[in-house]
């Protein structure tokens, strides 16, 4: 091995050996029993945290959780995507039966650790597909130690590849909400994109040269400038990767609803994030992207859309 390549692995390696291991487990899959491999790379993604779904309320009625379900079945329909992400995913049976045009579906197991409220359910995260997929993983940071830099709930990756063996690898995320102080918080996201990295490492996968996708609830804005010096985003942007969002003037960028009640602004918390590797394979210059802000969108976040 050269001495420069040595060093850089080795470098690789002592940041790993600085994190404490998560956990690796089998997400709840269903899907058909056929399987195919698909021709290309699904070209209508969404992501989009669906509210505690269903019920858009923790402690929801039976009558409401339904009443949630339709409604964001209807606008699944209406988004009609090749690939749903979805955050606040709290049955993976109501997922199923809101959207069974996407029939390859991985739902994360997660467990709430001690700091995140024991008494709710766990908020996990979804990727539904129409195209098979060859592999879904999930990383858990329930039994991480309770360090102040911990961060929440996990990740889902999954992984597409074709007959020429080409791969496209996706990830759905949930960082750590801005609860218990912005600066605090961003400490935890950013610990959870290095958990990322360890992550593609470990699958031999290398930004620059792999097509490599992460979308969801970032909790983390680029538009806000008090943001600014989080790394959470902001760290990969800088080394090559691009939010399909970034662009959109404000308030067209925005994703998440304000919240006059409890004093919340609007804010661009969700993203969809493409590796150097992904542009490079599939040309940015073709991608059309945006944020359906429709007023009867089921919840307090609006769907982030991307489309080649």
């Amino acid at each position: 091995m050269p001495f420069l390549a040595w060093i850089l692995a080795l470098g690789r390696l002592h940041a790993d050996l600085c994190l404490p291991p998560p956990v690796w487990r089998i997400p709840e899959i269903s899907s058909p029993k056929e399987k195919t491999y698909p021709v290309s790379i699904p070209r209508h993604w969404v992501s989009w945290n669906l509210c505690w779904f269903p019920g858009q309320n923790p402690m929801a009625s039976e009558a409401t959780k339904k009443s949630h379900e339709n409604e964001v079945q209807v606008w699944i329909e209406r988004l009609n995507p090749s690939v749903g992400i979805f955050q606040e995913v709290l049955s993976a049976e109501a997922m199923k039966r809101c959207a069974p045009q996407l029939p390859w579906q991985a739902v994360t197991r997660f467990a709430r650790a001690e700091d995140e409220g024991a008494g709710l359910p766990p908020q996990n995260l979804a990727i539904c597909s129409r195209i098979p997929w060859m592999d879904a993983w999930e990383v858990d940071f329930d039994l991480l130690p309770m360090t102040p830099d911990r961060p929440v709930r996990g990740f889902l990756g999954v992984e597409w590849r074709n007959k020429k063996e080409e791969c496209w690898t996706v990830y759905a995320v949930h960082l750590k909400s801005n609860r218990g102080g912005r600066e605090a918080s961003s400490k935890r996201r950013e610990r959870a994109i290095e958990y990322l990295r360890m992550d593609w490492r470990k699958r031999g996968l290398d930004p620059d040269h792999d097509a490599i996708l992460i979308a969801g609830d970032f909790n983390c804005s680029l538009k806000n400038p008090e943001f600014r010096r989080e790394r959470t985003i902001r760290g990969l942007l800088a080394e090559g990767w691009e939010s399909v969002t970034q662009e959109l003037p404000w308030p067209k960028g925005a994703t998440v609803r304000p919240d006059e009640e409890r004093g919340y602004p609007s804010a661009d918390f969700d993203h969809i994030l493409l590796s150097p590797g992904w542009k490079r394979r599939m040309g940015s210059n073709r991608i059309v992207s945006g944020v359906d802000q429709g007023a009867d969108v089921p919840s307090d976040h609006w769907p982030v859309w991307m489309k080649w």
